[in-house]
């Protein structure tokens, strides 16, 4: 049982990530900054926490970064081409700027 609940608290962050992003791209007067921003400061802090020996908390800032990351794709790309698509090629930028952050998190702290 307690498995189960830790399991669930555990993907928390990246549901409750994924529903943020989807609220900020459907809205049209979201600035352009606030995902750079997210971006660069989320980046700036995973490569912080292992540092500080915070090693456990990287998966939730990787979190924010590839929200960010979708939100950042799909408002510069619904400018051009139609949402649906914009969504969805947002959320591949997204998935694999994580598996990036991920892979240059693991090669510089040996994670």
């Amino acid at each position: 049982m307690q498995e189960n609940v830790m399991q669930f608290f555990n993907t928390l962050p990246l549901f409750i990530g994924i529903a943020i992003s989807f609220t900020f791209s459907f809205n049209e007067d979201t600035s352009i900054k606030v995902p750079i921003l997210l971006v660069i400061i989320s980046t700036v802090i995973s490569f912080l926490l292992p540092i500080f020996n915070l090693k456990s908390w990287i998966t939730y800032s990787v979190i924010v970064s590839e929200s960010a990351m979708f939100v950042l794709i799909a408002i510069l790309l619904s400018k051009k081409i139609k949402m649906w698509l914009a969504w969805i090629l947002g959320w591949i930028a997204g998935f694999v700027w994580a598996i990036v952050l991920l892979i240059l998190l693991g090669m510089t702290f040996n994670i």
